[in-house]
């Protein structure tokens, strides 16, 4: 499946200064099994691993 995101993100460098506001984002491959309780953190972990460079998200929202 595929979920369209929005968050704020810091860098890996400086996991405490949100630096940068991503007003939308798609984020493909999500798995139909992958609980709807366990869906932020799994898009969290997906972006992430595509994105080695970020620190924190936070703010996630589905859009």
């Amino acid at each position: 499946m595929e979920y369209r995101v929005s968050y704020e993100h810091s860098l890996a460098s400086a996991p405490n200064d949100f630096i940068v506001q991503v007003p939308s984002q798609l984020v493909t491959d999500v798995p139909v099994t992958v609980p709807r309780a366990l869906l932020p953190e799994f898009l969290v972990d997906l972006i992430r691993q595509r994105s080695p460079q970020i620190g924190r998200i936070r703010n996630l929202r589905v859009l």
